[in-house]
């Protein structure tokens, strides 16, 4: 399975071929994780952020492949690492039976357009693939990029949920689009 674009080749995450350039691209980046707070314990190490990114993402990633989902990564047609995007389970304090879009994209990669490119890849799969009628995607820290991302991508505001430390996330929708 693949998906290609323009610029851009999507294979689905496979932790044997894909983990090493998850790391380094995306884990090991502050820029990328300048606003995962768990990365930002003191003193912690590479050694530290890669096993948390592990327990973290490998069983998100995976809980949704029964359902067909899928996070892909993104590499140009020249197999550079551009960083992963796909759907996923909806994670509390949203969840639901809508999946969740989201991305990463390495630092070097922002500002080029591929976050939208393979959004719409990503998106335009689970309406043909999976014929979803919904996607949703989630902001939940003062990310602006991701904002204009999502409105790029044509999601709508639809709710904001609190979580227990009471902190706010923004829930965004995409409805299928209709014939014609």
């Amino acid at each position: 399975m693949r998906l290609t674009t323009e610029r851009l080749e999507l294979t689905p995450f496979d932790r044997d071929r894909d983990w090493a350039d998850f790391v380094s691209g995306l884990v090991l980046d502050q820029v990328v994780t300048r606003y995962w707070t768990d990365f930002a314990e003191p003193g912690m190490t590479d050694a530290d952020k890669e096993r948390l990114a592990a327990d973290e993402f490998l069983p998100w990633f995976a809980e949704g492949r029964a359902r067909g989902l899928v996070v892909w990564v993104v590499r140009t047609l020249a197999q550079e690492f551009v960083g992963v995007s796909g759907l996923m389970n909806a994670e509390p304090p949203v969840g639901g039976p809508d999946p969740e879009f989201g991305c990463m994209f390495a630092t070097r990669s922002h500002g080029q357009g591929f976050a939208t490119e393979a959004g719409r890849a990503v998106i335009e799969d689970g309406w043909a693939r999976l014929r979803l009628a919904r996607v949703i995607t989630v902001i939940d820290s003062p990310n602006l990029a991701s904002r204009h991302l999502v409105d790029k991508l044509g999601f709508r505001f639809d709710a904001a949920v609190f979580g227990d430390d009471a902190e706010p996330y923004l829930v965004f929708v995409v409805d299928r689009p209709g014939p014609g």
